[in-house]
């Protein structure tokens, strides 16, 4: 996987000491080999790879650093500089109209028409504007119906003719949208299975008779090197605006986003790293080269969270662990903003310093925290507030064991480690009282 590598990977091959302080192309060559296995494993376009580390190899080799610098850090520094580069050096918003009018393009499979929702949902919620989404797939079986059931789901405007002339469509929808005061009209074309010639060209017409505020093409993280030939394709006939990555979540290589943001030349403008309507954000260079740096992604994971997590909710909660009164309706409230915020894996990918954490080890607290949540689903309101009331019935956890389908271990397990957290956190909040330094605890408090 192209995330967290490339850091560890110069760590663990850059020469530390330096000959007159000047860095030779022998200290950085098992670097830049290694490097280039790992973009070339992740589906990144050789023309980019060869670029990348020439590139590399042009500011760093013969540079004479100061004695203070590390050398190490002094790499990391200009890789990432070279990766914002090529994704894009700064944000590139959609761009708002009056009305907006965004014409989806792409394969069939991308998650096009989920992130037409996903769309339309996030501008609704951030601009405050009132959304339209048009059904133009009239060739994909169940299409026009899924873009309807999610139109139903986030309560917006949806709509869609049957299977006519999709530009007749798209001129009824305009003029719906007009009289209904719709100012965020989003049309969901018909997916490729590949680049065909009249499908393109239906594309061309609803362009000239959308006059779209943006061509935005949708690209799965996962796609081989194969769609960057599509993409050029869809940007020859219909000059994109942006690209949106779909599926950049813990299975994505990502070298898709590397080499069209290098290769087309057309800006990454937002990214969606589930299948949740609420699983889609701004796409910021920076922050992705941090991630694909493995130095995690805190800001956006700091926004996720303001967007979803109760502020206050999350204060009185904190103020609870603290003081020694967290019970089991508190653990479940953290498991649910947890999980809003996405997956596991997805989450720790943010946060920096997390590298050296196994794919098995998040895998497992994942299971857990699903475990617990069935668990304490089963419970009432007034045994997740008094969680001693099932160490001491017999009958209540019975019915618990029986109503989650779960094992009597992993409800005894849960109440265990549940206790021991929740003295622990007791102790931290009892030392931050009289000014302490609870590092101690916090060093042994996953174990």
């Amino acid at each position: 996987m192209l995330n967290t590598k490339i850091s560890s990977i110069v760590l663990k091959h850059m020469k530390k000491k330096l000959i007159n302080n000047t860095i030779t192309e022998e200290d950085v060559a098992e670097v830049l080999k290694q490097i280039r296995i790992v973009l070339m494993d992740s589906d990144v376009s050789l023309i980019v790879v060869k670029n990348f580390i020439k590139s590399i190899k042009s500011k760093v080799v013969d540079k004479v650093i100061d004695s203070k610098t590390d050398p190490e850090q002094f790499l990391l520094n200009v890789i990432k500089k070279e990766l914002i580069e090529i994704l894009g050096k700064e944000q590139k918003p959609i761009n708002l109209g009056k009305p907006t009018k965004i014409m989806m393009v792409g394969l069939q499979g991308s998650g096009k028409t989920t992130t037409a929702a996903k769309l339309s949902n996030y501008f609704r919620n951030k601009n405050a504007v009132k959304p339209l989404m048009v059904g133009l797939d009239i060739y994909r079986p169940g299409a026009i119906d899924q873009l309807k059931q999610l139109a139903d789901e986030i309560k917006v405007d949806f709509y869609d003719h049957g299977t006519q002339n999709p530009r007749q469509t798209a001129i009824e929808a305009l003029e719906l949208a007009k009289n209904n005061g719709n100012d965020f009209i989003v049309f969901d074309t018909a997916g490729r299975l590949q680049t065909d010639e009249k499908l393109i060209q239906e594309l061309i017409d609803l362009k000239k008779t959308i006059n779209p505020t943006d061509i935005l093409l949708v690209v799965d993280a996962m796609s081989g090197q194969d769609m960057i030939n599509v993409a050029q394709e869809f940007n020859n006939k219909l000059n994109l605006t942006g690209i949106i990555i779909t599926k950049l979540d813990s299975d994505a290589k990502a070298g898709v986003a590397l080499s069209l943001a290098s290769l087309l030349n057309v800006p990454i403008k937002m990214t969606g790293v589930g299948e949740k309507v609420g699983s889609i954000d701004l796409f910021y260079p920076e922050r992705m080269a941090d991630r694909i740096l493995g130095l995690g992604d805190i800001m956006t994971l700091a926004e996720k969270a303001s967007d979803v997590i109760d502020e206050d909710r999350g204060k009185k909660t904190i103020l609870r662990m603290l003081s020694g009164k967290m019970d089991l309706e508190d653990l479940l409230w953290q498991v649910q903003q947890m999980n809003k915020l996405g997956s596991l894996d997805s989450v720790m990918k943010m946060m920096p310093g997390t590298a050296k954490i196994s794919e098995s080890q998040i895998n497992a607290a994942e299971e857990k925290m699903r475990v617990w949540k069935i668990l304490m689903n089963s419970m009432t309101l007034k045994e997740r507030r008094n969680p001693s009331l099932i160490r001491r019935s017999l009958s209540r956890r019975t019915r618990i064991i029986k109503g989650s389908g779960r094992k009597p271990d992993e409800l005894n397990k849960m109440l265990n480690e549940f206790e021991q957290s929740k003295k622990k956190m007791d102790q931290i909040g009892s030392m931050l009282k009289k000014g302490k330094n609870p590092q101690s605890i916090l060093k042994n408090f996953g174990n």
